[in-house]
């Protein structure tokens, strides 16, 4: 029997995230098997909020920009080097009738963590926004050509996309592409394809209008984001209803999806998941969904990719060392 056994390193900090405050792994992205060697990790998070700033929206974006301290926190116990963006769903070329359109808003146009205190006030873009809202051309427009010459470094190569998308009404882009079809998707493949390592390198998620009700408290028109959510469960990422009085769940279920797909260790071939055995600072520990590990499938426009990941008390503390022993399917 031949057996592939990985030993790797976490070089992250244990950190706190979700509702419980469980202990949980740092690791972006995963490489593939090391034979013995110590693995690093890539922490490069580059996130775009894309918020929609026409009227009656004022309400949601103090309900959001509430939260933001929660993710700027989580961000930090991290130790994530991370870019931050805002931009609005207001695509218009009369910059004199709209003062926020076809940009990323603010100077400098990214903060990072020496000013991230920041973000809280960005996310507050106001309410007079255009009322055709266009949220999947303003993503494609700043992370195209507009950030190579406004905003350069904002989009790294190396790191993970994450789109926050707020918005009551559905995209009605028609720019770059129509929200309805695959266009935006095969955009955002083409500008993140999956890490070499393996792994998708781009999440979008939507905290806005998920069914027809409408919780408007001013009386504004409000649509279902199905060309939004399309983009969404194309990346497997989380979708929110707006409605909440709070936020804090959907921030912190965001937050917790993109920390659940990076914190996930790659394996380099299909397993023979009964020979699989996971040891965690010298322990082994047993498959269970709730304090131990799973063995997933990640699927990528490229092929499907197996995974081992961690939950509970399983997920690996600081410099805890970690190793992965199976034998390959079909291997005799």
């Amino acid at each position: 029997m031949n057996q592939i056994t990985t030993l790797f390193l976490a070089s992250s900090l244990l950190f706190a995230t979700s509702c419980n405050n469980k202990a949980t792994h740092f690791a972006l992205p995963s490489t593939s098997q090391s034979f013995g060697q110590a693995l690093t990790y890539n922490n490069k998070v580059d996130i775009l909020f894309v918020i929609d700033n026409s009227k009656s929206m004022g309400q949601y974006q103090r309900r959001l920009s509430a939260r933001v301290p929660d993710m700027i926190n989580t961000l930090n116990s991290l130790r994530m080097d991370y870019h931050v963006a805002v931009t609005t769903t207001t695509m218009s070329t009369d910059a004199n009738l709209y003062p926020m359109t076809r940009q990323i808003v603010g100077a400098p146009k990214y903060l990072t963590e020496t000013n991230i205190n920041l973000l809280a006030d960005r996310i507050l873009t106001g309410e007079s926004g255009s009322d055709n809202e266009r949220g999947l051309d303003a993503m494609a427009f700043v992370t195209g050509a507009y950030a190579m010459t406004n905003a350069l470094g904002f989009i790294r190569s190396d790191a993970l996309l994450a789109i926050i998308i707020l918005g009551d009404e559905n995209d009605n882009s028609t720019e770059f592409g129509n929200g309805a079809s695959n266009d935006f998707i095969n955009y955002m493949n083409r500008i993140k394809p999956d890490f070499k390592e393996g792994g998708r390198a781009w999440i979008a998620n939507y905290i806005g209008t998920i069914n027809t009700t409408n919780c408007d408290n001013l009386g504004g028109y409000v649509s279902v984001g199905t060309n939004y959510m399309k983009l969404v469960d194309a990346s497997n990422g989380i979708k929110e209803s707006i409605c909440a009085a709070d936020l804090s769940v959907a921030v912190s279920n965001i937050k917790a999806r993109i920390v659940d797909m990076v914190t996930a260790f790659r394996l380099k071939d299909v397993p023979n998941k009964s020979t699989i055995k996971v040891f965690v600072g010298g322990n082994q520990i047993a498959e269970d969904a709730a304090n131990g590990w799973t063995l997933e499938q990640e699927t990528t426009p490229a092929k499907i990719v197996y995974m081992i990941k961690f939950h509970g008390l399983a997920i690996p503390a600081a410099d805890q060392s970690i190793r992965i022993d199976y034998t390959a399917a079909g291997a005799s």
